[in-house]
């Protein structure tokens, strides 16, 4: 049972039927396309593919999926009802019955005849004259179907015409950038994208779309290779608007996106902390509008309100939400040097701050050590830390570094 708080009825089954000739189609195209259906965890079965055509209460992403295959057949229906060439391949489509109602055969093949084509074939001169009426007929439905979809194409142009799409755009410090949630009020500008409009078309072309406006496309009529609806006269028009869609700024440049990253929690229950990044991309021209391919990303972050370059290490942060706490030996030795200035030089600086010792215990202090702080103290302590180092735990840190960045970057936007 589907209750009324999660259910929806399909308007349109009757449509799909009369022009799929069935449901088993339907049934078909749910088993192979089941998995880009938002709301569907499996392919349904054939009770509820009927109860949709029927126009019975069903859940509602099955409903949604309905009204996805319907825009699919308005779409293209020749791709959807395209018929065989030859009379040997008919039951592929349709039952031979339906052909000898379709084809209008009975003045001419008796059916006791037609109905047994598969195991004893045709007279020549019966398999001529029913593969011609089928060529006629296939003929006449390609028409009605190429048709249908221009009428439905000229419709759709006026449609965005009258409701174009943009894409947004900033330019920030030289650089341009696709406007996102985040923007508010900056400054910025629209170019249109998408459906191309009537722009272009003859003004033929733009009084036949405001009158097919006004009308209802309905699918061909597949059994009578027909229009199911009477195609209007053109309307003269001389208010109609449309813009070019073209590439403004070249067929392709260099530009950023601005992002958030966050950083994981200190400890549980811990409040995210987060940093603006930003990335540099690739726009290019589709036909339609700019697509982005990622470049570089994470090149800089905010800091203090400025933006700065990121370190290697940020960004295998960035890229892998890991932050790296374990070196192996090598990488440690590697900066041995400079591991010791770097200890060394904060305790010369709590040397200068010290004098003498204090209550406290200070030892690094100028009366304690009037030569200063003592390097083989800090080689020792280095040399120790050395020793100390797991380099099985190090490596494996890196290990999942490494397999995390190569996910992030097999999910890169490419060309």
């Amino acid at each position: 049972m589907v209750s009324k708080a999660d259910s929806a009825v399909f308007l349109e089954g009757d449509a799909i039927k009369q022009f799929l000739l069935g449901n088993k189609r339907v049934e078909a195209w749910f088993a192979a396309n089941w998995e880009r259906l938002d709301g569907m965890t499996g392919p349904i079965n054939k009770s509820t593919v009927s109860r949709a055509l029927s126009g019975m209460p069903i859940v509602e992403p099955v409903a949604n999926a309905m009204e996805a295959l319907f825009d699919e057949l308005r779409s293209d229906p020749w791709a959807w009802c395209k018929p065989p060439k030859r009379i040997d391949a008919l039951t592929d489509y349709a039952p031979l019955s339906w052909w000898y109602k379709t084809l209008k055969l009975k003045k001419a093949i008796p059916w006791s005849r037609f109905e047994r084509m598969g195991t004893h074939p045709l007279k020549e001169q019966d398999a001529v004259f029913a593969q011609e009426r089928l060529s006629e007929w296939r003929s006449r439905l390609k028409s009605a179907c190429d048709q249908f979809k221009e009428d439905r194409a000229l419709v759709r142009a006026l449609e965005s015409d009258e409701d174009p799409e943009f894409q947004h755009w900033i330019l920030e410090d030289g650089q341009h950038r696709i406007a996102g949630w985040g923007d508010g009020q900056l400054n910025s500008f629209r170019r249109r994208v998408g459906n191309a409009g009537l722009h272009g078309r003859s003004d033929e072309e733009i009084g036949m779309a405001w009158a097919l406006a006004d009308a209802t496309l309905t699918l061909p009529n597949v059994e009578k290779a027909t229009l199911t609806y009477s195609r209007p006269k053109a309307v003269p028009i001389d208010s109609h608007f449309s813009e070019p869609i073209e590439p403004w700024n070249g067929a392709e440049f260099e530009g950023i996106e601005i992002g958030q990253f966050e950083f994981p929690p200190k400890w549980a229950g811990a409040t995210p902390e987060t940093c603006k990044v930003k990335h540099k991309v690739g726009f290019y021209w589709t036909g339609d509008r700019y697509a982005v391919e990622d470049i570089e990303p994470f090149i800089q972050t905010e800091d203090k309100g400025e933006w700065r370059n990121t370190t290697q290490s940020e960004r295998d942060l960035f890229m892998t939400g890991i932050e790296r706490k374990l070196e192996t030996r090598a990488e440690f030795e590697a900066r041995l040097d400079e591991e010791i200035e770097r200890i060394m030089t904060a305790w010369r600086k709590t040397w200068d701050e010290n004098p003498k010792s204090t209550f406290n215990g200070e030892w690094l202090n100028q009366e304690d050590y009037p030569d200063g702080p003592p390097l083989e103290e800090v080689v020792e302590r280095v040399q120790r830390h050395l020793n100390e180092i797991d380099d099985e735990a190090a490596a494996d840190e890196q290990r999942e570094v490494a397999r995390r960045k190569m996910a992030f970057m097999r999910r890169l936007r490419r060309r």
